[in-house]
């Protein structure tokens, strides 16, 4: 599904019991992530992408779909209603990034964050709605 990304499931999971859904759904958010980045042509973006590795994106949007999971958390339970705040965690990985570099960032995060929850809503894993279930995908890819 992803083989264009050089994000690798095993970013997501360090024992076999780790295997459930809502870090699936982060695999999934970081390899869109990925593919955001790849086709934005934003003057500001393809400057600060000129700066990375492929891996280091990737490392970057692995980083960056894991930091979001507690967030995701609150929002599920009910304690957060608004819009997720990425600019903060973009600067905590990239300490020298623009203000426009990291609002361009911020603009192919959020457009993907949308993105992935229409994709949830037809997905029959169901990974929001359950968020500890097993997770056989993660098999599949190995």
């Amino acid at each position: 599904m992803f083989d264009d990304t050089p994000i690798k499931t095993s970013w997501f999971y360090l024992h076999d019991i780790e295997k459930v859904k809502i870090n699936w759904f982060l695999y999934e958010l970081a390899c869109l992530l990925y593919l955001g980045f790849k086709k934005n042509t934003s003057t500001h973006l393809i400057k600060w992408k000129s700066k990375l590795s492929n891996k280091q994106l990737a490392e970057f949007c692995a980083y960056i779909s894991k930091r979001m999971k507690q967030d995701i958390f609150k929002r599920i339970d009910g304690f957060t209603v608004g819009a997720i705040s990425y600019e903060d965690h973009i600067f905590e990985y990239f300490h020298t990034i623009t203000p426009e570099e990291n609002r361009a960032v911020y603009d192919v995060v959020e457009a993907v964050w949308i993105e992935m929850l229409m994709i949830c809503e037809l997905c029959p894993t169901r990974c929001l709605a359950d968020i500890a279930g097993d997770c056989y995908l993660f098999d599949e890819m190995e």
